[in-house]
This record gives C-alpha cells, structure tokens and sequence, in this order.
C-alpha cells in the first residue's frame, strides 16, 4: 500500500486527480492507492477530498460574489475578473471550471464505490457517519455545478482512466432531476443518512477540527431541497439539524459604528451599543474548539503554499497574508493600496438605508423601543480601515484568515425563514428575523403577529414549542434564540405598540412600495388587487426582506449569486398574477441588468458557458 504523508493543511495528494479536465492520471499509468477496507485507510481519503475542496474555495466565491450586486472590482482586477462580473466569460475564463467540482465528485466516486461500509467495531460501523460526509461532499460540489451550468453530467462512477472519460455516457440533469437523484434514489440517496452524526469527534489537524470541515447531512439536504423548491422537505431537515445540534441563533450584535452618530440630535433615552459579539463569533481565527457559536463548516487554506492549497482572496480584498513570515503577521496587520475587490453602491446603499433599534436607557422603561437610521452595523463591522496605510481605504475583515465558510448557522436559519415564506407562513419567516423562534411564539400576547395556523405548525411537523424542543428553544433559558435582524440592527424584538418599531405589517408595506416604485416603468407589473395576489404579494415582499437580510449577513461569503438565482426561479413558479409572466426574471434583471449588455431577464443567460 503506498504510504501517505500528510501534512497541515495540506492534507494528501489527490489519488484522483484532474486531467482531461477530471484526471491527472498519464494514460497507461496504473493508479496506486490504498485499500480502502480499514478504518485508519479511509481517512486519507477524506482528506483528500477536503483537498479538492479547498481546491475550488476562490471559484466558489469569486463566481457568485463578482457576479452577484453587493461586489465591485477596481482597476487592478484582472480581464478575467471583468469578465466574469459583465457576465462576459468564455469557457476559457480561469474563474470558471466545471472540472474544480468534478474534480471533487470523482474522488467523491471513488471512496463511495471502493469503501467497505460493513466493518463493524462491536455495534458500531465505522463507515456509515464518514460515508455520509463524502455523499454531502458530493452532493455540494454537483450543487454548485447545477447552479453555475443550469444542467449538469450526473457521474456516479470513478473515472479512473482517459478511456474512462472518453466512454462516459452520463446524463445531463437539471436541479430537480439532480436534487432527485443525490437526495431521493437509490441505496446512495442522501436522506438515507439522516440524522448521521459528524465523524472523527474533535480530532484536528493543526488548529482546525476535521468535523468542521465537514458539511452535516441534514443542512445538505436542506440546502438540496430549496433549491428545487421542495419547501417543506427543505423546512423538513433544517428543523431536524437545528433540534440535534441545539443551534439557537444567540444575542450576537454588531458595536454602532461611533462616527454614525456625529452631526446627529441623539434621543437622550439612547445609549451607545458597543457590543461587536456578531463580528467575534462568526469571524475570528477558527480553531479547535468545536462549540464555538455560528460556524458550521468551512474551508481552512493552507498557511504557505509549501503546506497545501492558499487562496488569493486575501490579496484580492487588499490584505497582505502570504508574502511576510507568521511571527510578523500575527504582530500587525499590513493592507495593500491595490484592491481588487470592494462593496458596491447596492451593498452600501443597503447598509445605510437600514434603521437600527434599540432600548431606552431609562429606568423603569426597559421594554420602550427607539430608532434611528443610521444603518445596519454589520456593514460596517465587515470593513476596517488600515492602521498602516494614510489613506480612506476600507478593507474587507472576513479573509484576513485564510479560510472559506460554507455554512453557518445562520444559514440554516434564514434558510428555514426562506421555506417557512413560501410554504405560506411569511410570519414565521419574519419571527425568525425579529424575535426568534421561541416558546414565547405559542402565546397571542407576547408575539401577536403568528395566525394560528404558523402557531399550529409550531406544535406540529416543526415542534420548536413543545417536546424536548421547547427546553432548548424557550424563551426563559439563558441561551435563548434570538432574531437574526439584530445582528446589524439592534434590538428589533418586541410585538405590540412602543415596545418595537420593527413590525411585519410596516416592514411588509415598506418593501411592497419599494417593489412598485421599482417596477413602476414595467408594463407587465401592477399591484395586487385581489386577496389571492395581496397573500401572494406579502410573500414576495417578505421574500425581497429575507434577501436584504442574506446581504448583510453573508456579503462577500460566497453565496450571493446563487441566492439571487434561487430567488428569481422561486419567483418565477410563484407570484402574483398581477406581477406578470416571468417576474423572477424581471426582478433579477433590476438587480443585476446594469452590470453586463446581456438580457438576464432570459434564464440561459444566467450561467457560465461549460468548460
């Protein structure tokens, strides 16, 4: 058996590589790898994949943020970058490569078709929990495929050869026949392995846990099932993760930003909020402790390109990570003047425009709700200005490490938000937002804005309220779930009168008039006039307030194209009639149609050409 190094990082050599864009296998060569029958064998080859992973981290952010409405590139970004934003990219572009994916899926292949999955240690198989991590390792690389491509070569079986790839005769899906195939059929399916714990438990390598580079399968298939539009399912399996892994979204806010406030007549029941607990959670160095809030998987780079994969995003976003040794890096931080990449005047517009809530200060009035506009704070606590530089330059924080998060748990919340809306229930989408999903949500008098049907639904087929979950999501514990608006706007909880400002009836009107100041100019459009399209409407406004909160919350992460496309297709099978044929299209060509010459109002321009 051929012996293995691996070192930080840098994992393994791929024992199934690329070539022909899916094998760096010379033709003739035979493959030497190990068995894949003993327990210790398998995980080699799972850090293997973690390696491809790594290997297709800058493509999977610069495709969806240099293509989405909340980047913008400077004059030192290169042609391809360009490109890739104008919507513009050949297949030779080097940001696009279907094979960094497929590079993934093949060596995803290999172990599922080799790995003994009966060995046993007494009642306990050793295969099953990591086997169902390498199918969710699958399923995110054919995830971004279908989103990048529109359709997508289905391979299950390792291509191990030139002739392998030359013979192959796979089908082309699209995404309900993939989300089908990965999540539904077969002995593979996905669901299979729900509820399948994280394997290796805390073990590390270097200061980064393996279990957290790994993605659960109950988020996957969440994530599999939204994105065909399978609501309930998708509802089904974030509820099932956020139950097993106690994930209450817990009091994370951003500090106010101190010069917001100058040249402004403060109330003088407010007090300056200096907290910054959102940026410290979901931001700072990961390291081995596993039970560190918010983060549910990522992509740790390489150190030095002597230890494994690095990633130019540092660099793109103007910070200076690889080119000093560790001892002066960890003692300062050093910003270049050629940025890449910096917010758009959409993301800055947002950030600003948002009002921020908070309590009154005095005694006696604790519950009493004030606002003021001086933005959502998660803007500014994403950017710093360097301290070496003499100069205005705002620098991005979340890649001043070297890592990619996939998943958060903020994720899986604001994804639940997103299928709670449009199964119909656009006010459980929007306590999840403002208040939290909580046992408060049972009682009229405390959240007054829940029908009784989302109230039902809460007891029901998502029992957050009663049963073992209503000791972990009550609203007496002491880490009880919060909404996830007052990350960057404050405190925005409370229901009835004075006690909040932030309201589902005047959030809603909010964004219903934007939408129609919007459209005002599209012959197609016109407001809602019966009661079907008014509920129709109200989910469509809820869903635009769910898309405001993803810019916040996930700006420059990696997933901003992809949320826009699943929103304008969501859009397009459900709105209302008023609204037009094609509204997904329409909405999504507002928010994207002055970046490039192309009609994205036409779905086949949505997606990079194959290479």
């Amino acid at each position: 058996m051929k012996k293995i190094l691996v070192s930080v990082i840098a994992m393994m050599t791929l024992f199934v590589s690329s070539c022909s864009d899916m094998l760096d296998v010379d033709s003739g060569r035979e493959v030497d790898v190990p068995e894949l029958n003993q327990a210790s064998d398998s995980l080699f080859y799972v850090l293997g994949i973690m390696q491809a992973m790594q290997q297709a981290g800058d493509a999977y952010v610069l495709q969806n943020e240099l293509r989405g409405d909340l980047a913008s590139l400077t004059s030192y970004a290169d042609v391809d970058m360009l490109q890739l934003a104008s919507f513009d990219a050949t297949a030779e572009n080097k940001y696009d490569s279907a094979y960094v994916y497929y590079r993934i899926i093949n060596n995803c292949n290999y172990y599922l078709a080799h790995r003994d999955t009966t060995i046993m240690d007494g009642t306990y198989n050793v295969a099953r929990n990591e086997y169902a991590v390498v199918l969710s390792f699958r399923a995110w690389a054919y995830l971004q495929l279908v989103r990048n491509y529109g359709r997508v070569k289905f391979i299950t079986k390792p291509l191990e050869s030139l002739s392998d790839i030359e013979n192959d005769k796979s089908e082309y899906v699209d995404i309900n026949t993939l989300v089908s195939r990965l999540a539904d059929e077969g002995t593979q399916a996905l669901k299979l392995f729900s509820g399948s714990d994280l394997p290796y438990g805390t073990s590390a390598i270097g200061n980064h846990t393996i279990a957290k580079m790994c993605i659960p399968v109950d988020v996957m298939l969440g994530e599999l099932y939204l994105e065909a539009g399978r609501y309930a399912e998708a509802a089904d399996y974030y509820y099932k993760y956020l139950l097993k892994y106690k994930m209450v979204a817990t009091d994370q806010r951003s500090a106010v930003e101190f010069s917001k406030l100058f040249n402004m007549a403060l109330p003088s029941d407010y007090t300056n909020d200096v907290s910054n607990t959102w940026m410290g959670e979901n931001f700072q160095t990961i390291s081995t402790d596993f039970s560190l809030n918010g983060r549910i998987s990522y992509l740790p780079m390489a150190e030095d390109k002597f230890r494994g994969v690095t990633s130019a995003l540092p660099e793109m976003f103007g910070y200076d990570y690889y080119s000093y040794v560790e001892d002066e890096r960890n003692s300062g931080e050093r910003y270049l003047d050629e940025i890449q990449i910096v917010p758009s005047a959409a993301y800055n517009h947002l950030a600003d425009s948002s009002m921020y809530y908070y309590t009154s200060r005095f005694d006696g009035q604790s519950t009493v709700k004030g606002q003021l506009k001086i933005g959502d704070q998660r803007g500014s606590a994403r950017f710093r200005t360097s301290p070496e530089l003499n100069d205005t330059n705002e620098y991005l924080y979340i890649y001043q490490e070297p890592q990619i998060i996939l998943y958060r748990g903020t994720t899986v919340w604001l994804h639940l938000a997103e299928a709670f809306n449009r199964m119909g229930h656009p006010d459980l989408a929007f306590a999840i937002l403002k208040d939290g999903i909580t046992t408060d949500c049972l009682n009229p008098m405390t959240v007054s804005y829940l029908s009784d049907e989302s109230r039902t639904l809460l007891t029901t087929r998502y029992p957050f309220c009663i049963g073992e979950a209503a000791s972990i999501f009550s609203a007496s514990a002491t880490n009880r779930n919060f909404g996830i608006h007052r990350h960057g706007c404050g405190d925005a909880s409370g229901t009835a009168g004075t006690t909040s400002l932030y309201q589902l009836e005047s959030e809603a009107a909010r964004k219903i008039a934007e939408i129609e100041k919007q459209f005002a100019d599209d012959a197609l459009f016109s407001p809602a006039t019966s009661q079907e399209d008014a509920n129709a409407e109200l989910i469509n406004a809820v869903e635009d307030l769910l898309c405001d909160e993803y810019a916040m919350e996930f700006a420059f992460e990696g997933t901003r194209y992809s949320d826009l496309m699943r929103l304008a297709r969501h859009k397009n099978a459900s709105s209302p009639a008023s609204y037009g044929a094609n509204f997904g299209g329409r909405w999504l060509s507002k928010k994207l149609g002055h970046k490039t010459t192309k009609n994205l109002e036409e779905e086949s321009n949505w997606y990079l050409p194959y290479n």
